[in-house]
């Protein structure tokens, strides 16, 4: 009797358990082709298709879709225009300094006041704490290619889990 009791209740733990976790899973094709496909989009003007598309690489990591989702920002392209929130995404997708994103960000960076550049400073570190490299283990390689917003990364996300953070939409 002392057995079966023992079992049910591991079994009901394990099923509560099962259901209370909110793993997401992605293959990385689909991650990189919605960035593919996003940065398409953004290019052709259409930015409600191109944020819907941008939104989850850019959360697991993708530094093209983070690079066209702070400019997305900037301009108020779809989403509400902020200055903040566009210098986080620019500010994280340019963790491989990469020469004309980093150079693009410091430009930027300069010609903000010093006060709005402590905040920018604060949204940097805590996006590359969320959406960084390293927070969700994804490793890039750098690309050759055209213009600012292709594709000048090849990122591959790992298998292991990782947090995966909305998307501030709001200062």
């Amino acid at each position: 009797m002392k057995l079966k009791n023992l079992l049910f209740i591991l079994f009901t733990v394990f099923i509560i358990g099962c259901q209370s976790t909110n793993i997401q899973r992605k293959t990385k094709i689909s991650l990189r082709l919605d960035e593919i496909n996003g940065i398409k989009s953004y290019q052709d003007g259409n930015y409600k298709e191109a944020f819907e598309l941008l939104k989850t690489p850019a959360t697991w990591g993708y530094k093209g879709a983070q690079y066209a989702i702070g400019f997305m920002f900037l301009k108020g392209q779809y989403v509400q225009q902020s200055t903040l929130l566009g210098m986080g995404w620019l500010g994280v997708a340019t963790e491989m300094e990469t020469v004309d994103w980093s150079d693009q960000y410091r430009s930027f960076y300069a010609a903000a006041p010093s006060e709005e550049k402590l905040k920018i400073d604060m949204i940097v570190k805590e996006y590359i704490r969320r959406y960084g490299m390293k927070a969700q283990h994804i490793t890039c390689k750098k690309l050759n290619s055209g213009p600012a917003l292709t594709i000048k990364h090849h990122c591959i996300k790992s298998d292991r889990l990782s947090t995966v953070y909305e998307i501030d939409l709001v200062e």
